[in-house]
């Protein structure tokens, strides 16, 4: 296949996804089979960090595809490969595509990642291979390859619409609904200190997480306080027992300067969200505790084609 990449490309195409961080949920028992009415309700917010795809089309005989991240060939991309075999299906005649992930997120973090790349991917393959599917379209196609490897449920729609937001109800883009809460001046401080598989915890845990994201949910949407939402974030992740261990001190390190912190799901990650005039004090507070500190600004924007 590589002397197919001795020509140039037909149709190049980019895509940007913010990653998300999801502060708690609850995951709807309706009884929906179909993908598209899928989903869960929460609360998160998107960062300014993200994946960038480059989907590069080629001239070919046979349908094939490779995906790099970072500039390395991989195999670990279930939902990438998940995405561009859909793609492939309708495209009009064969062709060999070249995927390149640009990762600014550490992966597995609970920062969004498998949502970021599908729906980057989603976007720049729509774009390169002509297929003429709406924003919307391609989003949920995104959405049906978190469902379909279970790496995600409510993370599409949160990393489309962008901001500080609720997801007021479940499922795929166009069809679960979005309100976003006004945020500005504000800064999100994230410590990844080790990695959870979010498959495993999707399997696992969902009776102890629903009746108290409902909860949580409607509070918020009554106040709509940054405040509130960092508070009940602990507590949820507190209920599952993910605020001790490595996470422990850097919250007692936040809470000790009056600023609340919880961690993301699914991801040893603590993180919290401060006035900008704060950052560097929350920053300070958590750089002895190792692992990767980001200090991001909210993307309000959502995924898009660059």
């Amino acid at each position: 296949m590589a002397s197919a990449l001795v020509a140039a490309p037909v149709a190049v195409a980019k895509a940007f996804s913010p990653g998300h961080v999801t502060g708690f949920f609850e995951v709807p028992t309706n009884g929906y089979r179909h993908f598209l009415h899928k989903g869960s309700k929460g609360a998160g917010f998107s960062l300014d960090r993200g994946i960038a795809t480059t989907a590069y089309v080629y001239e070919s005989a046979e349908t094939d595809y490779q995906i790099s991240i970072n500039g390395s060939k991989t195999q670990n991309t279930e939902v990438s490969r998940w995405v561009v075999e859909h793609y492939l299906k309708l495209a009009d005649r064969p062709y060999y595509v070249s995927i390149d992930h640009d990762v600014g997120i550490p992966v597995g973090f609970g920062l969004g990642s498998s949502g970021a790349a599908a729906l980057s991917l989603s976007y720049a393959l729509n774009e390169a291979l002509d297929i003429g599917l709406s924003k919307v379209q391609a989003a949920q196609v995104a959405h049906h390859a978190e469902i379909a490897c279970r790496t995600g449920l409510g993370t599409v729609i949160a990393e489309f619409a962008g901001g500080f937001e609720m997801r007021t109800s479940a499922g795929a883009p166009g069809v679960g609904t979005v309100s976003r809460i006004d945020l500005h001046g504000y800064k999100a401080v994230v410590l990844c200190l080790a990695p959870i598989s979010t498959k495993s915890f999707l399997t696992n845990r969902m009776d102890e997480i629903n009746g108290l994201g409902g909860v949580m949910l409607k509070k918020l949407s009554e106040s709509r306080s940054v405040n509130d939402f960092l508070r009940m974030s602990r507590e949820f992740a507190e209920t599952l027992g993910m605020t001790g261990g490595l996470c422990k001190a850097p919250i007692e390190a936040l809470r000790s300067i009056g600023l609340d912190a919880s961690v993301a799901l699914f991801g040893q990650t603590v993180f919290t969200l401060v006035p900008q005039n704060r950052a560097k004090e929350a920053e300070d507070a958590m750089k002895s505790f190792g692992g990767t500190l980001l200090v991001c600004n909210i993307d309000s924007n959502g995924a898009r084609v660059l």
